[in-house]
């Protein structure tokens, strides 16, 4: 596949509210967009930037306010607190989660990507706190596979019990050196070490407040629509 990157015109720009950076999108999809009638592939810009965002030598932070932009423009405006996204092998519920009790994070350097919580019944909660870069995604939707009745999920009893192995991965160690986000388990909440001594950055994480879950259903939506 040929990725470009495309420059909007200022008027489409200021249309949509969108910042005014290099867009990528493949070759294939532009060449449809022009001889079309004219409708921007929204949805397959943002899959690209998740993409894109999702590798450690890049500036990912100055994509966000485009991903976010995006998601924006395409998500639709559904206050509801909870939600879920599945797809044909995974589901997930979105919505509040308690950064005080025991998590599983999504961070990326020093800042806190998403935090996953376990449900009565070893299922998976997710709050988001940033937009889903595609390495993020993947871990959300890795991690929310549906197990089976009688062997679990990867030799675990349900998608918590995975989860926390996940984040007890040596690979974890390696991303945060890539700069690419990561898993972390926090288990006396967020900021709080397992001594229980307080680390202050991670601390202050906690009066942080979710994104509303409507956006980070479309984001996971993209990111698994396209990359199949």
């Amino acid at each position: 596949m040929t990725i470009i990157e495309i420059r909007l015109k200022p008027e489409i720009l200021a249309d949509y509210e969108l910042p005014d950076i290099f867009y990528p999108m493949s070759l294939n999809t532009f060449e449809g967009t022009i001889s079309g009638d004219g409708g921007w592939p929204f949805a397959s810009m943002l899959f690209h930037l998740q993409q894109r965002s999702g590798k450690g030598n890049t500036n990912w932070t100055e994509l966000e306010p485009a991903m976010d932009r995006l998601v924006q423009i395409l998500s639709p405006d559904d206050p509801r607190p909870v939600l879920s996204a599945t797809g044909d092998d995974w589901w997930i519920e979105l919505g509040p989660v308690d950064l005080r009790s025991k998590i599983v994070t999504i961070q990326r350097g020093e800042s806190l990507i998403a935090a996953i919580s376990p449900t009565t019944n070893g299922r998976l909660r997710v709050a988001t706190f940033r937009p889903l870069d595609a390495k993020s995604a993947r871990y959300i939707i890795n991690m929310a596979h549906k197990s089976d009745p009688e062997h679990g999920l990867y030799m675990r009893e349900n998608n918590w019990e995975y989860a926390l192995d996940c984040s007890a991965g040596n690979g974890n160690f390696y991303a945060y050196d890539r700069g690419e986000a990561y898993l972390s388990y926090w288990e006396h909440g967020v900021g709080l070490m397992a001594d229980r001594t307080i680390d202050h950055h991670w601390f202050a994480m906690r009066q942080l407040q979710g994104r509303v879950p409507s956006v980070a259903v479309y984001e996971l939506g993209v990111h698994y629509t396209y990359s199949d």
